[in-house]
């Protein structure tokens, strides 16, 4: 039905934005607590380990593993009921097992994986990395639950849930920070991790499916997900690994270069999560249950050309911003102009690779959707390898940490070229009309914002006050308004899709 999937994908995202929004809060409150020091570096380089995780347990390959299979017999209330239980048993001993160990060696793992030289940065790492191993958990039984509704094609809860979790972290650094110092971090994402697994299951027995303990793995369903996820796995081990390497080598940079690189990925990460993460919900499960594959291809163009409608103008208007956003959000108390002007450049670069970025990432859905692990595995390890390479060139070059998102650019580039290979039927005429559409309808945008760079007028050097949060975003919503008239007298797809559904 005309507009459907366009309708959905607009409730997720404004869902979305409301977390993503709160997301950047957060990152502000956790600055003004911790600075972008020796604290800070270490707070943020315990909880992106972990966080890494989520592409083997949460949203990536299990989630990439198991959604295809409940997309099969989504009105199948009994099968759907006994994987979601074996699911849920099996990550639970998973996760038992990693809790004891990272308890057990966890200032072992943080000196493996870091290139920290002060003492009291290897000792917060530690002490944090067991909470955040608990935080995972619970992430990953959300995702499990919100993808099993997402095959019954209900968003709202699984959309919404993220805003708790943000909203625990908010109350408690700023509650709790200076009694406890950075345990505070600790309890916030404990707490908030359990109620965003607490949303989504309150949605999730509206099903009438209850929970107990299943460990009989023997069944043919968990064992087409268990086949699914070792290549996926070993995927999302690549990843990992490849991210853990760009920690590391932040990590041996000068001080604040892991804060810098962490908070840069939390900024261009408000547009990437509020319009990929939307998109890709909508879509992989309907890649997943495509009939064949010209159907596969035509959802696919349209998910890629919604990213590159949402994305582009995105990054532009970010890019123009980068500093005045820094600024006006994290500049206050131990964060200072320095440390805006580094966490900018660093910025500015991964958004140049975002559209890349999200559709690498759409293409391996499509893979997944098709079965094809083990392609995707090669073309990761290729991508991978590439990332690192580049990385440690760069770096040897002079660029500092820019030289992570700088990487991260030629990699994705690469790695969208690589996957369209093993794209069929794919329609290139239509995708190639539709984005060259939305290019047409973004170049005012990108003059002003090319206009507002020459003139650099350097108000983000005041930090975060409440006027320079007004011109802030008074800036960014004429910038928009710009983009969104062109949208309506070009006739962009998503806009039109819109429209016809309404009619």
């Amino acid at each position: 039905m005309a507009g459907r999937s366009e309708k959905n994908t607009l409730v997720m995202m404004s869902a979305t934005l409301v977390s993503r929004l709160l997301g950047i809060l957060k990152s502000r409150v956790i600055s003004i607590f911790f600075g972008a020091g020796t604290v800070a570096d270490a707070i943020n380089f315990a909880y992106n380990i972990p966080n890494n995780f989520r592409k083997l347990f949460a949203e990536g390959s299990l989630s990439s593993s198991y959604l295809p299979v409940f997309s099969e017999f989504c009105n199948d209330d009994e099968r759907t009921a006994r994987l979601y239980r074996q699911l849920v048993s099996f990550l639970s001993i998973v996760f038992a097992v990693l809790f004891v160990f990272t308890l057990l060696c966890c200032e072992q793992i943080v000196l493996f994986l870091s290139d920290f030289d002060q003492d009291e940065a290897i000792h917060i790492a530690a002490s944090l990395l067991p909470f955040f191993t608990i935080f995972l958990f619970f992430i990953s039984l959300s995702i499990l639950v919100s993808s099993v509704l997402q095959t019954r094609r209900r968003f709202l809860a699984s959309s919404i849930a993220p805003i708790f979790y943000t909203l625990s972290i908010l109350v408690c650094v700023p509650l709790f920070g200076e009694r406890i110092g950075h345990y505070a971090m600790a309890l916030g994402v404990l707490a908030g991790s359990l109620a965003q697994f607490a949303v989504t299951w309150i949605a999730f027995r509206r099903l009438g499916i209850r929970f107990h303990f299943d460990f009989t793995f023997s069944s043919p369903d968990f064992k087409a997900v268990m086949a699914r996820w070792l290549p996926s796995s070993i995927s999302s081990l690549v990843a990992i690994a490849a991210q853990s390497a760009t920690l590391y080598l932040a990590s041996s940079l000068s001080e604040g270069s892991v804060s810098a690189f962490s908070y840069a990925i939390i900024f261009y990460q408000a547009p990437y999560g509020i319009f990929f993460s939307s998109i890709s919900g909508v879509y992989f499960p309907l890649l997943s249950s495509a009939h064949d594959e010209k159907e596969r291809a035509m959802v696919l163009s349209k998910a890629i050309g919604y990213l590159y409608t949402f994305l582009l103008p995105s990054a532009i208007v970010l890019y123009a911003l980068s500093r005045e956003c820094v600024a006006t959000l994290l500049q206050k108390g131990a964060f200072n102009l320095e440390d805006t002007l580094l966490t900018a450049s660093v910025l500015r670069w991964y958004l140049v690779a975002m559209v890349p970025m999200s559709m690498e990432a759409m293409l391996q859905r499509y893979l997944y959707s098709r079965n094809m692990y083990y392609r995707s595995l090669a073309a990761s390890l290729v991508i991978s390898a590439l990332d690192i390479g580049a990385t440690i060139f760069l770096i040897a070059q002079g660029f500092g940490v820019e030289s992570l998102p700088m990487a991260s650019v030629i990699s994705s580039c690469a790695g969208t070229a690589i996957l369209f290979l093993f794209v069929e039927d794919f329609p290139w005429g239509g995708i190639a009309r539709s984005m060259a559409r939305t290019t047409l309808a973004c170049i005012p945008a990108f003059a002003m914002c090319l206009s507002y760079i020459a003139w650099n007028p350097q108000r983000y050097a005041a930090g975060s006050t409440l006027l320079n949060l007004l011109y802030t975003v008074s800036a960014g919503l004429v910038f928009m308004a710009c983009v969104v008239v062109m949208y309506l007298i070009c006739h962009v797809d998503f806009i039109s899709q819109l429209r016809r559904k309404r009619s």
